[in-house]
């Protein structure tokens, strides 16, 4: 993918530099020192190998990157390449089709480049793997030992979503949940919401209790308490 290249400090493209270069030649003098002014010629977003290839002139090692205002980080190949890995930082910054500006600063000098995304980078990093589980739901004994109201609590929500099967129970700011799906178990501690297989108790939007459910066993375990503690 490609975008349009950012004015800077009234330089525009290569023109710009070549000015510099012109002037340093009739004046005997060198204002960069030999570095080559810092300047981004294309970006190219390289779904297949995952990464942002970033091409221009005067990188370095400590040419720092921000894309859409969120840094990330940036692998150095040469003073007119550098790569930035899809990850949770690039993830984070992308996270639906738009516009970017890719910014790179080093030593006082920028430089911008817009960029459009036609979809969202995902951060291709798999969340760490659930504990082994046994056969009891292991969310239980963080259930009894809240506050919440468990007898007679409400009418609860059951079936399957596809592969994914599900009890949910709503009352005023309380929703407890257990949810399976043996073909995607994914557990999401910093964000329990992202959760494929889990089950939780949260009190407005607040999680209270959260845990990977990893088996079948596990989720018939928790759906049995439900039914016995919970669902009217």
């Amino acid at each position: 993918m490609f975008g349009m290249k950012q004015s800077k400090g009234g330089k525009t493209g290569g023109s710009g530099f070549a000015g510099i270069v012109l002037l340093a030649g009739i004046t005997g003098f060198n204002p960069t020192s030999g570095a080559l002014a810092l300047d981004i010629h294309s970006v190219t977003v390289d779904r297949t190998a995952q990464k942002v290839v970033v091409r221009g002139e005067g990188f370095s090692g400590a040419t720092d990157f921000s894309f859409g205002g969120v840094p990330v980080p940036s692998t150095n190949l040469s003073a007119s390449e550098q790569e930035i890995a899809f990850g949770p930082e690039l993830g984070a910054a992308a996270p639906w089709r738009g516009s970017y500006t890719l910014l790179a600063e080093s030593a006082g000098d920028a430089a911008g480049f817009s960029v459009y995304i036609s979809e969202a980078i995902i951060d291709p990093t798999p969340p760490p793997p659930p504990p082994p589980g046994g056969p009891d739901c292991p969310c239980i004994a963080a259930w009894e030992a809240s506050d919440f109201p468990r007898d007679n609590f409400t009418w609860c929500t059951y079936g399957a979503d596809g592969n994914q099967s599900f009890i949910i129970g709503v009352r005023d700011s309380f929703t407890i949940s257990a949810l399976f799906d043996p073909d995607n178990i994914v557990f999401d501690a910093a964000n329990p919401g992202n959760s494929t297989s889990i089950c939780a108790l949260d009190d407005n939007g607040a999680y209270l209790v959260a845990e990977p459910v990893v088996n079948q066993d596990q989720y018939s375990d928790c759906e049995n308490w439900f039914w016995r503690n919970v669902c009217l």
